[in-house]
C-alpha cells in the first residue's frame, strides 16, 4: 500500500541517525628514551599554560601534552540498516491502531553530517567538547506485504551535543575512549533523535625522528550507538506522493481486495480513510487530512567495528580519517583540527 510506505518514510530515519561526533584523537604521550632530546626538553622547559590542569606536573614526568584548546571540522557519511516494529497509525487525532499487517524488507538510512566541535583538555587525560552541525539524510524503505514496493525520501535538520574523551599514551601505545550525547532535530519528525555513542579505541602513535612535533597514529576499536527507540509524528496527505496504480486504491476504497477484508474493523477504518484521501488527491479535490503514527526502531546491531588514523603535521594542525563497518553499518569520517594553547 502506497499510503503505508509514505507514512513509514517520514519516521524510519530516526533509528539511523548515529552521528559520529569525533572525540579527540590526540593524547598526552609518555616519551621514551629513543627521543631523548624531546624528553629532556619537556622535563626542563616548564609548563606556563592554564590547561590542562596539572599539566606542569605531567610534563616534568616526560609526557608530551597536546595543545589544550581545539577547533575541529568533521564530515561524516554513512548508512545504517534498521529494524521497524510496533507500527501504529491514526488519522485526525483519532486513536492509533496497530498496523501489524505491514511487513518490511530492507530499511536503510544514508546520512551526511557536517559539524564543528570545540574542545578543551581539562585534565591531562580528560578532554571535554561541544558539537553543532547540519544533517542531511536519505531513507530507503522496502515494504514486502501486503503490497511490495520501494521508495526513498529525504530529510534535513540540525544536531548538537556534548562529549568527553578519556585518553592516554605510554611509549607509543595509546588508548582513546570517547563518550558523547547528541540531540538531532529533523524536519517532519515531532520528537528529537537522542543518541548516546561510546567508542573505545586502542592504537599506536609513531613519532618522527628529528621532527618532535610530527606524528602518525593508527587505531582500531568499536562503536556502540544507543538511540531513543520510540518515534511519534504526523504527516499530511497532501505531502504524500501517490504513485500506486489507481486500481489498487479503488480496491481498498471498494473493500474488494482480499488482504483488506482480513483486517480488524479498526484497521479497516484507518486504511480506508487514508485510501479515500489519496484518491481525492489523485482527482484533484483533496481536503487535507493528518496521519499520526508511532513505531519502534532498532539498529541492526548496537555495536560495530571501526579503524582509523591521524597525521599530526605539527602541534597546531592534525588531519584524521576513520571508517566504520559490520553490524549493518558503513561509515567514513574526515576531519581537520586546529589547536592552540591557553
Amino acid at each position: 500500500m502506497k499510503m503505508l510506505h509514505l507514512i513509514v518514510l517520514v519516521m524510519v530515519f530516526t533509528g539511523c541517525c548515529c552521528l559520529r561526533s569525533s572525540g579527540q584523537a590526540g593524547t598526552g604521550m609518555k616519551i621514551g628514551d629513543a627521543h631523548q632530546k624531546t624528553l629532556d626538553s619537556l622535563q626542563t622547559s616548564g609548563y606556563p599554560w592554564r590547561f590542562p590542569l596539572m599539566g606542569a606536573k605531567v610534563a616534568k614526568k616526560g609526557f608530551n601534552l597536546p595543545y589544550s584548546v581545539g577547533a575541529m571540522l568533521n564530515y561524516f557519511a554513512g548508512s545504517q540498516e534498521v529494524l521497524i516494529s510496533d507500527l501504529e497509525v491514526g488519522v485526525n487525532n483519532s486513536e492509533l491502531v496497530p498496523f501489524d499487517f505491514i511487513e518490511f524488507g530492507e530499511v536503510r538510512a544514508d546520512i551526511q553530517t557536517l559539524n564543528a566541535r570545540m574542545d578543551l583538555w581539562l585534565l591531562p587525560f580528560l578532554d571535554v567538547y561541544g558539537i553543532l552541525g547540519k544533517v542531511w539524510t536519505k531513507t530507503n524503505v522496502e515494504v514486502t506485504a501486503p503490497v511490495h514496493f520501494n521508495n526513498t525520501t529525504r530529510f534535513g535538520g540540525y544536531t548538537y551535543g556534548m562529549g568527553v574523551t578519556l585518553a592516554g599514551g605510554y611509549h607509543g601505545i595509546i588508548t582513546i575512549n570517547d563518550i558523547n550525547f547528541t540531540w538531532t532535530d529533523l524536519d517532519k519528525l515531532s520528537n528529537k533523535v537522542k543518541t548516546l555513542m561510546i567508542s573505545p579505541r586502542i592504537g599506536y602513535n609513531f613519532l618522527f625522528h628529528g621532527k618532535p612535533g610530527q606524528s602518525f597514529a593508527v587505531w582500531i576499536g568499536a562503536t556502540g550507538a544507543y538511540i531513543n527507540k520510540g518515534t511519534e509524528g504526523e504527516i499530511n496527505v497532501s505531502d504524500l506522493t501517490a504513485n500506486i496504480p489507481r486500481e489498487k486504491i479503488d480496491e481498498i476504497v471498494d473493500e474488494t481486495t482480499e488482504w483488506y477484508q482480513q483486517l480488524r474493523p479498526a484497521q479497516q477504518v484507518v486504511v480506508k480513510q487514508i485510501a479515500e484521501k489519496i484518491k481525492d488527491k489523485m482527482d484533484g479535490r483533496l481536503q487535507d487530512m493528518t496521519i499520526h503514527y508511532s513505531l519502534r526502531k532498532d539498529a541492526l546491531s548496537t555495536w560495530t567495528m571501526l579503524a582509523g588514523g591521524q597525521f599530526q603535521f605539527n602541534p597546531r594542525w592534525q588531519a584524521r580519517v576513520e571508517i566504520g563497518f559490520l553490524g549493518g553499518r558503513k561509515s567514513g569520517l574526515l576531519s581537520a583540527n586546529y589547536r592552540w594553547r591557553w
